[in-house]
């Protein structure tokens, strides 16, 4: 008796049809991861703006309860708090991560600083040297901080009582 044995051919590889619409689901995640970060990045200026003003009032109040000067000083980057040290020289804040020096994420930068109050023996500068810088003392003083983003600008108002107020597109906010 004779067996028959069918064999069986098996197809190997994907259609085009499938490839194209694996590229295709591809395309829509990568479309979407890509509108994520652009969303995460409008998301870390907002985050850094709001930590500025948060830090500024928080160098006030650290100011008046320490009863020491304070010192934030804005580069061209980002900005650093000082103190002055037992001889007057004013040293970089390095014991308090709150107060550690920032970098401002892109497209953020500071534009002009306004301040409204001065105490000239605490703001005078070396000759030669332009450093914008803004202290603390036992009572803040009243400025305003242009905060430059990618779609505008914003401004942070600070207060003699050590408030801190964010005004953006019209509308004021803390």
């Amino acid at each position: 008796m004779a067996v028959l044995i069918h064999t069986r051919h098996l197809a190997r590889g994907f259609s085009l049809v499938e490839l194209m619409v694996v590229l295709a689901i591809a395309g829509i995640i990568t479309g979407g991861a890509s509108l994520a970060i652009d969303g995460f990045r409008a998301n870390d200026s907002d985050l850094a703006v709001e930590r500025l003003r948060s830090v500024l009032e928080a160098g006030a109040e650290r100011a008046a309860v320490q009863g020491r000067p304070l010192a934030v000083e804005f580069l061209s980057d980002g900005y650093r708090f000082a103190q002055p040290d037992a001889d007057g020289r004013w040293r970089v804040v390095d014991d308090d991560p709150l107060f550690a020096p920032r970098t401002l994420p892109d497209p953020l930068s500071l534009g002009a600083l306004q301040v409204h109050q001065r105490v000239p023996a605490l703001n005078t500068q070396p000759a030669g040297q332009e450093r914008r810088r803004l202290i603390f003392g036992s009572r803040a003083p009243h400025f305003d901080l242009v905060v430059l983003t990618g779609h505008g600008s914003e401004l942070l108002r600070g207060q003699p009582n050590g408030q801190v107020t964010r005004i953006r597109r019209g509308e004021a906010m803390r």
